[in-house]
């Protein structure tokens, strides 16, 4: 039996409001790569004329390079570490968690449990305590792989609205676990920031897509999802 995608978000009031105001809307998979590949599929469906990926395998990027930003050669966006960690696996041999992000390999990584979806590559946090994701402009959804997000203290924080590790993954994630992430804002995309509470934690991303849907009535909530198992709204605003 499939497990469903869940759909967390805020400033929404089904069938009470139109989707112009319904930002940001954030859904997950269930954990596992059966799971997250059929939200990856239902939700590049789900796009209105084409869409963006960035799968990091672009013979542009050196795989175990470091930098504080790195640039889509999709024309995804931009990625940037904000925050670096500390005191981790991204302080050994060669790397240094100051130096930034970098694109691994299962042959350049000091990490376990974050890995490749397609192809080599991924883009890995190397621990940064807030890696921010731009997403190029004029598009309003984006989609991504995360793998091996461990840190309980962690959060997302999409248009000034924290959604947290612990309400989205649980607080206990094996190492390895995936997820397929989704985001909609009818107003277009925003960026979007990840948190890690630990400076020794991180997590990968990859085949990160992004693409337009068209604005759905309120009633095709569940565009996103292979079924709709509960709708929670979570609101944390960052504190002063």
């Amino acid at each position: 039996m499939n497990e469903v995608t869940r759909i967390i978000a805020t400033g929404l009031l089904v069938g009470a409001c139109s989707w112009a105001s319904a930002t940001p809307v954030f859904s997950i998979s269930a954990q596992g790569s059966t799971a997250a590949g059929q939200a990856e599929t239902a939700f590049l469906a789900s796009l209105d004329g084409g869409y963006l990926t960035e799968d990091f395998e672009s013979g542009s990027y050196t795989p175990g390079a470091q930098a504080p930003l790195i640039n889509s050669v999709a024309g995804v966006g931009s990625f940037s570490r904000e925050v670096a960690g500390s005191g981790g696996l991204c302080d050994s041999g060669s790397y240094d968690c100051n130096a930034g992000l970098s694109i691994l390999t299962a042959g350049t990584t000091p990490f376990g449990g974050r890995y490749s979806v397609s192809g080599d590559n991924w883009l890995d946090s190397m621990d940064a305590k807030e890696m921010k994701i731009a997403p190029a402009a004029g598009y309003n959804a984006m989609g991504f792989y995360m793998t091996d997000p461990n840190d309980a203290g962690g959060r997302f924080s999409i248009g000034g609205v924290d959604f947290d590790f612990d309400d989205i993954f649980g607080s206990a994630l094996g190492n390895g676990s995936i997820f397929y992430i989704t985001l909609f804002d009818a107003a277009g995309l925003g960026n979007v920031s990840i948190f890690s509470n630990n400076p020794d934690d991180g997590y990968g991303l990859d085949d990160v897509s992004i693409g337009i849907i068209a604005v759905p009535e309120p009633g095709t909530l569940a565009l996103f999802s292979l079924g709709l198992a509960g709708f929670g709204l979570v609101r944390r605003r960052k504190q002063a």
